[in-house]
């Protein structure tokens, strides 16, 4: 990490794809003082994660047709290609050198100089790194498509328990994904498949009897662990409701009379936003979480303060996250002149 009380010209939070686009498009500008943090190991750590091997990346989303309108652009391959895609470009662009893994951030406070300053997790403080400054800040972090919240309650006794995302699983827990999409497969099945994660028992609910919402390859996989009894499977029966049990579990009562109990449940139905470090920052969001931002230069209510890719949008395209980095470096690079 670079030394305490740095003053930056761009803190970049996040080496998704957006974030990585925006490393590139900033040495291109002729931005050298930036910094690309996240609490990863490596960039693209999604689809390290959850893009089985061989996996298809495409730019389009759902059908939908995007255009490169920046400097960063990729050729559709497999999960393995496009991170040495991804590799050579950072390479190649002279930013390998900027980024730094393993470092979570809590949230960003603006001072009244005008300046960011960069407030890291408390492992990061453990390991030296007090704080950080800059003059303008891009949150890159991603999510997983626009959350669906249920209709029915979610009883405060039960909020640590009933999730959007797979953060908080712990090895070993009987975990109920919830959701008949791409999301929903691509945790199921991933839960099964992660080494540290192999002794969680994982059941797939969805209202419907069958998989018809997930691709080819998530429709297989799941499909196959289904099958084989390594995904539980409660398919074609609604949740009527939840409620913590005596010991704080979850008790899913299902519309078909039966119930169930689990040790915690992840909606599935599209995903979430990371809305803690957009209010911890001081941004204002809408419905669902999502931030109001200028969505010509990416920039939100706090100025200099920019947010880009699968955070403002339910479009979760690759193309998008590196048309958003081009729009955000390019109005600060106006800024900095």
């Amino acid at each position: 990490m670079q030394e305490n009380g740095k003053v930056v010209d761009i803190a970049i939070i996040g080496a998704g794809p957006g974030g990585m686009a925006c490393a590139i498009e900033a040495k291109l500008a002729g931005i050298e003082n930036i910094i690309v943090i996240d609490k990863a190991p490596h960039h693209n750590d999604m689809i390290h994660k959850f893009y089985k091997k061989g996996k298809r990346v495409d730019k389009d989303w759902m059908g939908i047709k995007f255009e490169f309108k920046g400097n960063v652009t990729f050729e559709e391959c497999s999960k393995e290609e496009y991170i040495l895609q991804m590799d050579e470009k950072l390479k190649n662009a002279g930013v390998l050198d900027k980024f730094e893994y393993n470092h979570d951030i809590i949230r960003v406070n603006k001072g009244a100089d005008g300046l960011f300053e960069i407030i890291f997790g408390h492992d990061t403080v453990a390991e030296g790194i007090e704080k950080m400054r800059a003059k303008n800040v891009i949150l890159s972090v991603g999510r997983m498509g626009k959350p669906n919240k249920p209709k029915y309650p979610f009883p405060k006794e039960l909020k640590d328990r009933l999730n959007f995302n797979l953060s908080k699983v712990q090895n070993g827990e009987r975990v109920m994904i919830v959701g008949g999409g791409d999301t929903a497969g691509e945790y199921a099945y991933g839960l099964v498949e992660l080494e540290d994660m192999n002794d969680c028992v994982v059941t797939l609910n969805y209202r419907q009897a069958e998989i018809k919402r997930m691709n080819p390859l998530n429709t297989q996989m799941c499909t196959k662990y289904l099958d084989n009894g390594k995904i539980l499977n409660k398919m074609g029966v609604d949740i009527e409701s939840v409620e913590p049990t005596v010991d704080g579990k979850i008790q899913v009562n299902f519309t078909d009379g039966t119930n169930a109990e689990y040790d915690r449940a992840v909606y599935a139905l599209g995903g979430t936003t990371p809305k803690d470090i957009l209010v911890n920052s001081g941004v204002k969001t809408g419905e669902w979480d999502v931030p109001v931002f200028n969505p010509e230069t990416m920039e939100t209510n706090v100025e200099g303060l920019y947010t880009i890719g699968d955070v403002v949008t339910d479009q979760g395209s690759i193309a998008l996250a590196f048309n958003h980095a081009s729009f955000a470096v390019s109005n600060i690079a106006s800024n900095l002149k």
